[in-house]
């Protein structure tokens, strides 16, 4: 099935040796040697009964508190040179897969290190498309950080986890499907941190603050 077929039958498609090579290690580099990063705590009581309510029991309940622990970096977001890689490499693919207009278009830097995490959400309100793009090396699986994606499904206790795997890129339709998603804890003995570049578009202006992750 070709990456569009996947997009819009499965509601996301996972695309290995996204950049050139050089972009890709360029890109990696910029990321290392940036030391400008804020720290994000997130705590939001009602957002399992407001924001991301789920039919399914395998996700949490109202009851429960949406948490995330990550870092950004708004140096990151502001360089000339992240910019152009995302106008010239992410934007045209998006457009090729989504047929949208991306009028909107935004993205951020994310950080993740040594225990942060972040609980189940869901993005269909901040946006028509996803995306998620590992800028992170020599990662492996028991140091968490993983992506995982489930159902909104009752009946269905499944997962499927993405490994962030360097110069991989997730596409996530969020304007036909509604994928509950978390990101598990960095482990303690991780021994790197986990870097991504997580962009966004949505038809309609919505809440675009630190509401997206991947």
């Amino acid at each position: 099935m070709d990456k569009y077929k996947q997009y819009h039958e499965n509601g996301y498609c996972v695309i290995d040796d996204f950049l050139l090579q050089n972009i890709a290690e360029e890109l990696n580099t910029i990321y290392c040697s940036t030391n400008k990063w804020k720290r994000v705590n997130q705590v939001r009581e009602s957002h399992y009964r407001e924001v991301f309510p789920t039919k399914s029991p395998y996700f949490p309940g109202e009851e429960e508190h949406y948490m995330a622990k990550f870092e950004r970096s708004e140096q990151l977001e502001a360089s000339e040179r992240v910019q152009i890689t995302i106008n010239e490499y992410f934007k045209p693919v998006l457009l090729e897969i989504s047929k949208l207009d991306l009028n909107n278009y935004q993205f951020r830097s994310y950080r993740l290190q040594k225990g942060d995490f972040i609980r189940t959400h869901i993005d269909d309100f901040i946006g028509d498309i996803g995306c998620i793009y590992y800028v992170n090396k020599d990662w492996i699986w028991d140091w968490g950080g993983i992506l995982h994606f489930g159902l909104d499904d009752p009946n269905d206790d499944s997962i499927t986890a993405v490994f962030p795997k360097f110069n991989r890129v997730v596409i996530v339709n969020h304007g036909e499907f509604k994928f509950p998603h978390f990101v598990s804890t960095v482990s303690s003995f991780a021994q790197n941190p986990r870097y991504t570049l997580v962009s966004f578009n949505s038809v309609e202006v919505k809440q675009t603050s630190n509401n997206f992750y991947g």
